[in-house]
């Protein structure tokens, strides 16, 4: 009998073992929750997603199996996340956060013939829709065309019909549109005297306006709508964004009574921003759904962004719910993400209702929430995401069927599992839960955990040409393969001679939503480098609206963090249509002589080590020695005038070694835990990691999980205007350690980083920062260990 039981309990730890499950021992009492099925509660209108700020840009260029695979996991039902809801940028030609999206209409002349097809959120609506068609749309402005005659204009209005009246060519129906200007403003009398008029001589009596979209201070609209009937009469939702936290910050703010005393949906229009591969992170977007309704009644939240498919030299990049941004090899990631929101997408559909009973807050920052089916059926779905401690929940249900239940589960180790199905006893339905957990508890069927088979990644060819020729001028995005634009609007055009080019757009100023100094764009190709060589030829057509016209070529570039819209980071070979060439930096010129503007030139710029060589039309006109940058990406760049560039060249080393670090634990001194030591380890360009600034080193320790041999350490920092004085030290045992790179009497400045070669072999790296003259201490936004 002995034995059988320790063979017993081997089986079972065997068998938790292979699932990646650990045991689990409930601590103190159960929790019991009463359930009243006829209990009061909101209606849920379900989990959303935004595209905005150019975030899903890479999605389109995937070839048609990876990128109808990658729309499956997103919007298909019970398949995925299966979004009911997508809510998407209306393009103005300005930097919205990653990058720019385009206009349809970025003249006023341009409203009798829009380009329709230009980016390619109204294709994303298009695939959406094919996949779930009864998903809602809408629509929000971030940047404005600038022939507006003021944002609350009768333009405007105009402008936001157009764009309807593109979804119905797409052969969409948009169901809403955002009355308003993106976390900047909106104005109540716009949206009752023009806006909805407008809506309504047009034909759209049936679209809905959503308003303020995160404008103003939180819910302060709802002051205005419980004393004006008129106003709440004309929107159908109050979209306000990160209301409870952002990016793992609370924010502090309580609720408004006022805006559950309107009795309009209220919603979070905008939420998550954070990396979807983290377990950490997935459980903080579920528990935030979560407490949206429970501390504020909040009934759908919107999780920007669907997919990171922004290069990893944007701004925000690597932020999303799950992954796209190599689509030269086809490869993708599922994170853990998307099966966080399919626990409450799979099995709660919008028009159920809350039952508020059944929603509340567990001990260690757990939370549940329960939905009932309104259609007569009373089938129902109970959310639960546990908190720190494992822990039995009981719940007493009344008015509802409790005779079979299914439970599905996911952890850090395995997501979207189903369990054992659980009967109630005598109406009580116990389940006791892991820490740190998702169930979903239902009586509805049909949820599948979908999967498809990804392509092995592939890096972007070390050899890269495109003479642009063979894109279609008749379909989306009118964009290259692979170019991101940060600011302005670079378009595939014809010459008189029918050849194709790229074509600069922007050349009027236009209502910003970040101030942006320039136009240019980036090739992404998901990987940093400083060995190697863009060339192009580039014709400058005009000046500016606002100064001397330019275009020209970039290598090792990278947005500027202190504005991502500033003129970016990188060694620029510009022309100018005042006749100068000019080799630039971003604050200074390193070479400049004079040009013939009338015709196409061919611009080269290489690079290796500190040496930078520009070249026109194949001779050589600089050859200098600057180490200002270190690592970036090539592309092109312009100021607002019409600009010309043809028959890209790319031919680079990338920079050594696998990434070793991302997403591994680390530790500090005064960060035991590591988890705000996570944001340098989390592949988004602007989250950082902040030492304790008290005059003294500081330091973090990463563990990459074994011994490896590692060969280059590249240090992000948000010393951009002085010298970074550091050391890198390594161990194999946590114990002793030997130097990889002593910076300690660097007084050089480096952007966008600082990069170190070696060779050891270590599984601990450490890096320590010294304070600088003025006392200060460096943020780290990434620190990057590779090796072989």
């Amino acid at each position: 009998m002995f034995k059988n039981t320790i063979t017993t309990l081997c089986l079972l730890l065997l068998v938790n073992a292979v699932l990646g499950q650990a045991i689990s021992t409930p601590t103190g009492p159960p929790k019991t929750i009463n359930v009243d099925g006829n209990g009061s509660g909101r209606i849920f209108d379900g989990i959303g997603a935004v595209s905005a700020g150019s975030s899903s840009r890479l999605l389109i260029d995937y070839a048609d199996k990876s990128r109808s695979d990658i729309l499956d996991y997103l919007f298909k039902p019970n398949f995925g996340a299966g979004f009911t809801y997508l809510k998407t940028e209306i393009g103005g030609d300005g930097n919205t956060t990653c990058g720019s999206e385009p206009s349809f209409a970025r003249t006023r002349e341009e409203m009798e013939k829009p380009h329709y097809n230009r980016g390619f959120e109204y294709w994303l609506m298009r695939e959406a829709a094919n996949r779930n068609p009864a998903i809602e749309l809408d629509a929000l402005e971030w940047s404005m065309p600038g022939w507006f005659k003021g944002i609350w204009s009768q333009d405007n209005a105009d402008y936001l019909v157009k764009f309807i009246q593109g979804a119905k060519q797409w052969g969409l129906n948009m169901k809403y549109i955002s009355g308003c200007w993106n976390e900047r403003d909106y104005n109540r009398d716009w949206i009752v005297n023009t806006l909805r008029p407008t809506l309504d001589r047009n034909g759209f009596k049936d679209i809905k306006i959503n308003a303020p979209e995160g404008a103003g201070k939180a819910w302060e609209i709802s002051d205005l709508l419980v004393k004006d009937s008129v106003f709440k009469n004309t929107i159908a939702s109050i979209s306000y964004h990160y209301p409870d936290s952002y990016m793992w910050g609370y924010r502090g703010e309580e609720p408004n009574p006022n805006s559950v005393l309107t009795d309009l949906p209220l919603w979070s229009g905008e939420d998550f921003s954070l990396p979807g591969k983290s377990w950490r992170n997935t459980t903080y977007l579920a528990k935030n759904i979560l407490k949206c309704y429970i501390k504020w009644k909040i009934v759908k939240v919107n999780m920007w962004c669907p997919i990171a498919s922004m290069p990893d030299i944007s701004c925000f990049s690597n932020v999303g719910i799950m992954k796209g941004t190599t689509p030269w090899s086809g490869n993708y990631e599922v994170w853990p993400t998307i099966w966080g929101v399919a626990h409450f997408n799979q099995f709660a559909k919008p028009g159920w209702k809350y039952i508020d009973s059944g929603c509340g807050e567990l001990s260690g920052d757990g939370a549940y929430c329960t939905y009932k089916n309104m259609d007569g059926s009373n089938d129902y779905s109970i959310v639960v995401v546990s908190g720190a401690d494992a822990q039995k929940l009981v719940f007493n249900i009344s008015d509802l069927p409790t005779n079979k239940l299914h439970v599905w589960k996911s952890d850090s180790k395995t997501q979207f599992q189903k369990q054992e199905d659980i009967t109630a006893v005598n109406g009580e339905i116990t389940l006791s839960v892991d820490p740190e957990s998702i169930y979903t508890i239902t009586t509805t069927t049909g949820q599948q955990k979908g999967v498809h088979d990804i392509p092995k990644e592939k890096a972007f060819p070390l050899n890269y040409t495109d003479n642009f020729d063979n894109y279609a001028l008749d379909r989306a995005p009118l964009s290259p393969k692979y170019f991101y634009d940060n600011s302005g609007a670079f378009e595939l055009t014809k010459s008189k001679g029918n050849n194709k080019y790229l074509r600069q757009l922007l050349v009027n100023d236009i209502t910003h939503w970040i101030p942006d100094e320039c136009a240019y764009t980036f090739v992404a190709q998901a990987t940093e480098w400083a060995q190697g060589q863009i060339s192009s030829d580039v014709f400058v057509e005009n000046n500016a609206f606002n100064g001397v016209g330019y275009a020209g070529i970039i290598l090792r570039g990278s947005y500027d963090k202190a504005s991502q819209a500033n003129i970016p980071f990188g060694y620029r070979l510009n022309i100018y249509k005042d006749g100068a060439w000019k080799l630039q930096t971003k604050n200074s010129t390193l070479a400049s002589g004079k040009i013939d503007v009338t015709k196409w030139h061919n611009l080269k710029l290489t690079s290796k080590g500190s040496n930078i060589k520009a070249f026109i039309d194949g001779q050589m006109v600089a050859n200098v020695e600057d180490d200002t940058y270190s690592v970036g990406a090539a592309g092109y760049v312009s100021g607002f005038n019409f600009a010309g560039f043809d028959n890209l060249v790319l031919n680079y080393i990338p920079a050594s070694g696998q990434l070793l670090s991302a997403w591994m634990p680390a530790t500090s001194p005064v960060d035991l835990t590591g988890n705000n030591l996570i944001s340098a380890f989390d592949g988004n360009s602007s989250s950082k990691w902040s030492p304790k600034a008290d005059g003294t080193k500081q330091s973090l320790t990463v563990d990459l999980g074994s011994v490896n041999q590692i060969k280059r350490c590249e240090t992000f920092t948000d010393f951009v205007d002085k010298g970074l004085q550091y050391k890198i030290e390594y161990s194999v045992d946590n114990l002793k350690w030997s130097v990889f790179s002593d910076k300690t009497s660097n007084s050089r400045i480096s952007i966008p980083c600082f990069a170190d070669q070696g060779n050891a072999k270590a599984r601990w790296v450490r890096l320590t920062l010294f304070p600088a003259n003025d006392k200060t201490i460096a943020s780290i936004y990434e620190f990057k260990v590779y090796g072989d």
